[in-house]
């Protein structure tokens, strides 16, 4: 792990708190991102994504979308992932993210891709779309989504109700 979390709210442990969160991450593929912009508003979209041990997020996309024309212009982003309950209000778990994303280039590039093709092993195979996705030559990219705060739900784990705020440490 390559950061660290400072617990805001709560009374668990960092390191526990983190082992929760990385285990969400894990069990979802997909996460919904907002974005925003003064002249068009909110925006919310679903993305898979991977992740890596400094939990910084990454995801694929076409430079067109709204989130993306979104992201280049303010790249202050919030995201949800989530997985589904069992019932109606009960055993949520989940965690709410907010931090700063955007296309990633050069090592993050690398980085980003590396971290795709862990989780997702049939991404980018092929050398010339690798190549795109490395220098930025096609119509999608690779976009990375640092985590700098973080409130997280685990009702199985930290019991009900309990919302739990971290402000993510790097360095």
């Amino acid at each position: 792990m390559a950061y660290r979390l400072e617990v805001t709210q709560g009374d668990w442990p960092a390191e526990e708190l983190a082992k929760g969160v990385e285990g969400l991450l894990a069990e979802s593929m997909v996460l919904s991102l907002a974005t925003a912009s003064p002249e068009h508003g909110p925006h919310a979209n679903l993305a898979f994504f991977a992740h890596d041990e400094d939990l910084v997020l990454y995801f694929v996309s076409e430079r067109s979308t709204r989130h993306s024309r979104h992201l280049a212009e303010d790249a202050r982003a919030a995201a949800t992932v989530f997985l589904p309950p069992p019932a109606f209000g009960e055993q949520l778990r989940g965690v709410q993210l907010t931090g700063g994303a955007g296309e990633a280039w050069g090592r993050q590039a690398e980085a980003a891709l590396a971290a795709y093709q862990r989780r997702y092993p049939a991404f980018a195979q092929d050398p010339e779309v690798r190549h795109q996705f490395l220098t930025g030559g096609g119509a999608a990219a690779l976009y990375r989504f640092q985590v700098e705060r973080l409130t997280v739900v685990d009702e199985p784990h930290f019991g009900r109700r309990n919302y739990l705020r971290a402000q993510v440490l790097r360095g």
